[in-house]
């Protein structure tokens, strides 16, 4: 997330392999947003965004396991 965020403000490596954080950062440079062409912002804002939520939700649940004041009491 770090390397995306980097890159997205645009000290990342330009000409290394692609990112998404690289991505977004051509697409704010070249207007996408404001032409109108969302597959250049959206497909790779979607990706981060659900990687952040899969590894909320596995910090949560990992939590509930490990932490016993957690833990749901069976009937």
């Amino acid at each position: 997330m770090s390397e995306a965020g980097l890159s997205f403000l645009g000290f990342g490596v330009p000409f290394g392999p692609p990112s998404w954080g690289i991505i977004l950062h051509f697409a704010d440079r070249k207007g996408a947003i404001t032409r109108g062409l969302w597959w250049w912002f959206l497909p790779p804002g979607v990706m981060i965004m659900l990687l952040v939520l899969g590894f909320a939700f596995m910090s949560h649940a990992i939590d509930q396991i490990i932490n016993p004041r957690l833990r749901r009491r069976r009937k």
